[in-house]
Formats: C-alpha cells, sequence, structure tokens
C-alpha cells in the first residue's frame, strides 16, 4: 500500500507514513486565478493500493471535490485499488431532514465518494456515527479520545475533572475520562429557537478543581464558550478546553478564551495554532496495523 498526500492534509499524511513506513507520494497541487484545483501525481501508481489522505474540513467544498479528483485521476492511471481517509468528514451535522425539502448533505456526500471509485472511508470521531450505518460506501469511524488523554497526561491533569455536554458528549467524556482514570460530569445544554442563545446547566462539584471540558467538534464555539463561562461562575480553579476537531471558525477561540478557559486543545485532524497533539499513531495502528 502506498500513501497519497492530498492538499489538505499532507502534515498529517507525512505524519502518518512516518508513524507506520509506507512510502508517500505527495501530490502537486496548485489553485487556478479563478480557484479551480489542479492536481497531478508525480509518481506512477499503476498497479498499487491507495490510502489518500484527504480531509473535508473547510472550505469543505473544495477539499471534497479534490477527493474525488485524486480518486478519478488515481484510477485513470491504473491505481489497483483507492480508499480515503478523511480525518475530518465534512456534512456530517446535516444527516436528516430537520425541515421539509432540506438536503441530505451527508448522504449526497457519500454517494459521490462512491461514485468516483473510494472503496473504504476511514474518519475521526465523525459528529453522528448513525448516520453513516445505511452509506453506500463503508466509513469506518476511529476514535481519538485515546491520543487526547495521552496529551493530557503530560499536562498533568490526570486527576481533571473532566467535563462534556449532552448523550454524545458523556461518552467522549467517559472515555477520556477512562483513558485518564478520573471522573467525569455531563452538562445539558439548550437552545432557544427563535434567538438562537445557547444556556447549559450542571450540576455542583466543580469549586476547586481543574476541569477539562472536551467536545468532539469546536466550530463558533458558541457551546463550549457558554459552558466555560459556566464553570467559571461555579468556582472551577483551571479549566482546559479540548476537542479532536478544532474548526475554530470566526471569532471561536477567543470567546472561549475571554469566558476563561485557560488554554484551547484540538487534534491535527484540522490543522490550526492550536493543533497541539497528534492522531496519525491511532490511525496507523487502526488502519495500517502500525505500532
Amino acid at each position: 500500500m502506498i500513501l497519497v498526500g492530498g492538499p489538505a492534509s499532507t502534515y498529517l499524511a507525512e505524519k502518518l507514513s512516518e508513524a507506520s513506513g509506507l512510502k508517500l507520494v505527495k501530490v502537486e497541487h496548485k489553485l487556478f486565478p479563478d480557484g479551480e484545483s489542479y492536481i497531478r501525481f508525480p509518481e506512477d501508481v499503476s498497479g498499487e493500493d491507495l490510502l489518500i489522505v484527504q480531509g473535508l474540513h473547510p472550505p469543505q467544498d473544495r477539499h471534497a471535490f479534490q477527493a474525488c479528483l485524486l480518486a478519478d485521476t488515481a484510477l485513470d492511471l491504473g491505481a489497483r485499488s483507492i480508499r480515503l481517509l478523511a480525518p475530518y468528514l465534512a456534512y456530517a451535522r446535516q444527516d436528516r431532514r430537520f425541515s421539509n425539502g432540506e438536503a441530505l448533505s451527508l448522504s449526497t456526500l457519500l454517494k459521490l465518494l462512491k461514485a468516483v471509485g473510494y472503496e473504504r472511508v476511514y474518519t475521526v470521531n465523525i459528529h453522528s456515527p448513525w448516520a453513516v450505518k445505511p452509506s453506500p460506501v463503508p466509513v469506518e469511524d476511529i476514535l481519538a479520545e485515546e491520543a487526547l488523554a495521552e496529551y493530557v497526561r503530560a499536562l498533568r491533569l490526570e486527576e481533571a475533572l473532566v467535563v462534556s455536554v449532552g448523550k454524545k458528549g458523556k461518552c467522549m467524556a467517559e472515555r477520556v475520562a477512562g483513558s485518564l482514570g478520573t471522573k467525569y460530569l455531563v452538562a445539558q445544554s439548550t437552545r432557544d429557537k427563535i434567538t438562537g442563545e445557547v444556556s447549559v446547566e450542571i450540576e455542583d462539584g466543580v469549586e476547586g478543581r481543574s476541569v477539562l471540558v472536551v467536545d468532539d467538534i469546536i466550530s463558533t464555539g458558541g457551546t463550549m464558550a457558554k459552558l466555560v463561562e459556566r464553570l467559571k461562575i461555579m468556582g472551577a480553579r483551571r479549566i482546559i478546553a479540548a476537542c479532536i476537531h478544532g474548526l475554530m471558525v470566526g471569532d471561536a477561540a477567543e470567546k472561549i478564551l475571554k469566558a476563561g478557559a485557560e488554554t484551547i486543545i484540538s487534534s491535527d485532524t484540522v490543522p490550526s495554532e492550536y493543533s497541539r497533539y497528534s492522531v496519525a499513531k491511532i490511525l496507523a495502528r487502526k488502519i495500517l496495523g502500525g505500532t
């Protein structure tokens, strides 16, 4: 098998190559003045099994189309098989029709990936894991809480209370706390249907404690900021905001830090200044059988 580093995730493909020992082909890429993508494979891939590493983080549409270009080109050049590693899978939050007439964006994306020839898709902590069970292309969701917990241990936060929001957040908090050997709490959030304002409630037990707030995605940062603010009011001594995918849209980071977080921690599924830990070793082990 050969790794192919797509334009969105060359950095992660390099780490994955180091962790697995597999050869890495870095595609040539540029943007034309009108924004269209140019893709070229600089090496022969005929007869090879390829794992194409291409995240679908913002700009999602561009990165998704690049994933299609990579697939179609690889097969046209004679690749024997292609699989996609999309560490962040776009459109996973539009997995159902919340209002009549809405596009099922995730379903459309998965159909496209199947149509261009991908035999399997790997991703990390997908936002809606239940939504890919009927997928036309097999999707394997790889959990990265272990990598987050390993990084947190180095910060000497083993006894920090882990806090997250909602039913899905409970699963993540439970896994992180389990890895750290500490306890967790689950907050509840509500959103005003008219104003969109988010409010959070959490039971007592955080006063004087160091708190690790975890979520799968930080996008606009609204919910995370509200939770951090609430924990600060309740007397938390130290608050760390952590996630797997740090999209950090707009002033998300500023809102969270202003609310009282000491720092923000995210993985390298989405590149940003807050990417503190890597998922490469877990991906190498789960996908490629590396150590």
